[in-house]
């Protein structure tokens, strides 16, 4: 089984999907897969169901008794939360000259990968309470050393829960920093959100993340997000909006076969469709009807064009 597996992904390698890094990491994650004992996966969920519960603790005993803390204390408590956070990540992995790639996959390294983050969240919260005097700055702060600290966290220690954080407050990140500003209309949020979502689109191109496909879908999200955002202002814009996310996804579709972006495509193409059907008729069942009718005649063709095409030779 384990050649049949070497054998399938090195021919992705040479179709020039994979590079030779990644074939390696890929049959490395195989050979572990194989090699793990049921008594290390029963471990690992302990592992993870103790961390969660322990974290839940923590914070209920700093719920208890929050109100009561000055704002000092209150972030004195939530640096050693963090700081026990990232102790305890790097005690998972090894020490910290196993970080930065270096770090061989296994349950041991997506363990450490959640307590970081965790300490993603704590340390965000640690900065939007030690600036908190009742402006929107402390927020926008906050947000600012979330997305610096799940980038870190995610470098150190690359994974997948890393990805997901990293797509959180990058998504959070424009609208925090715009949105509260006098005179900057919803466009430019969306506009900035779009910028965002194509950082995500051409780091997952070049494989410059674990998973391929999270990469396209957080940057499908983040960029219909910001679509609808800017539907708010002006239908026109999202609308181009809309249409230019499809394109990206249908031109990146023809390079890599990754189901995510054609799905992210068709959404993008519907979400298009629907904001300007219901600006033309006002009617939000106009629209409803208009994607329905549209998403109908274009998988007809589809279909057609695919029976039509040549099978290949056996």
């Amino acid at each position: 089984m384990a050649t049949d597996h070497r054998v399938a992904v090195r021919k992705l390698v040479e179709q020039g999907v994979l590079t030779e890094a990644q074939f390696e990491a890929v049959m490395g994650t195989l050979a572990a897969d194989e090699q793990r004992p049921r008594g290390k996966i029963v471990a690992e969920i302990a592992a993870y169901i103790g961390a969660g519960l322990v974290f839940g603790g923590i914070a209920l005993v700093i719920g208890s008794s929050w109100d009561g803390l000055s704002r000092g204390g209150q972030v004195a408590v939530l640096i050693a939360v963090s700081i026990g956070l990232v102790l305890g990540a790097l005690a998972l992995v090894g020490g910290p000259s196993q970080l930065f790639g270096r770090a061989a996959p296994g349950s041991r390294v997506r363990l450490a990968a959640a307590l970081l983050a965790l300490a993603t969240g704590s340390i965000a919260g640690t900065v939007g309470t030690a600036l908190d005097n009742g402006s929107t700055d402390a927020g926008k702060w906050a947000v600012l050393a979330g997305l610096a600290a799940a980038v870190l966290g995610y470098v150190a220690v690359p994974s997948v829960i890393g990805m997901l954080v990293c797509g959180v407050f990058s998504a959070a990140v424009i609208p925090s920093v715009l949105g509260d500003r006098t005179g900057v209309a919803e466009v430019w949020i969306g506009l900035g959100m779009l910028v965002v979502g194509g950082i995500w689109f051409a780091l997952s191109r070049i494989g410059g993340f674990v998973e391929t496909w999270l990469g396209y879908a957080i940057g499908v999200g983040i960029s219909l997000i910001g679509a609808l955002v800017v539907d708010v202002d002006d239908w026109w814009w999202a609308f181009l909006l809309s249409l230019l996310v499809a394109a990206v996804c249908f031109a990146l579709f023809a390079q890599q076969r990754s189901t995510v972006l054609v799905v992210g495509g068709g959404l993008a193409v519907a979400l298009a469709t629907g904001q300007a059907v219901t600006e033309w008729t006002d009617s939000v069942l106009a629209a409803a009807v208009a994607v329905l009718v549209v998403g109908a005649v274009v998988l007809g063709i589809g279909a057609y064009l695919l029976t039509k095409a040549p099978k290949p030779a056996a």
